[in-house]
């Protein structure tokens, strides 16, 4: 899952101009990237892009035989990814944790399928979303390239949600 952030943001979203998203239908459990959670949130931090979560998630899965690799795998696999937990085990991944903080790191938002929240709806508001966004620029008095910088934004009217991203990287 991180790989597949990382080259999107990397290979495709950085070529385009104008508005970008990723729309992740996922159980949130990476199963073997090669990069870590944090260079993935970077590519896509860098390439400008928002990342939509979409948690669709069978909670009684198993992620200890993940497509027939040899049985259970309990390591790291060369890189970032997370490790696959032995069978049964409370140590799991959780997925939604992880797609909370993908999408709070770079602007987009999570949902979570469930009776309540149909997977319709989701779409219906990620599409609502992309149509009323709104780019806030300014120029700090010292920018440093490629330096990350955290910025908050708020507005003072109670009625009104700000959705932004938690920094970028100066360049």
């Amino acid at each position: 899952m991180y790989d597949s952030i990382l080259l999107a943001s990397n290979e495709l979203m950085k070529k385009q101009s104008g508005r970008k998203a990723l729309v992740m239908l996922t159980d949130g459990v990476d199963t073997g990237s090669k990069v870590s959670l944090g260079d993935a949130i970077e590519a896509a931090q860098r390439s400008d892009t928002l990342v939509y979560s979409i948690l669709f998630a069978d909670p009684n899965a198993n992620y200890g035989n993940y497509g027939g690799l040899g049985g259970p795998r309990r390591g790291r696999r060369r890189g970032g990814g997370t490790p696959f937990p032995p069978r049964g085990s409370a140590n799991r991944p959780d997925g939604k944790k992880v797609l909370e903080q993908i999408s709070r790191g770079i602007g987009g938002r999570f949902f979570e399928i469930s009776h309540k929240q149909p997977i319709e709806k989701a779409y219906t508001e990620i599409k609502e979303d992309l149509r009323n966004q709104y780019s806030i620029g300014y120029t700090p008095e010292k920018a440093e390239r490629g330096v990350y910088r955290h910025i908050h934004l708020a507005t003072k009217n109670k009625g009104l949600t700000v959705q932004a991203r938690e920094g970028y990287y100066a360049s």
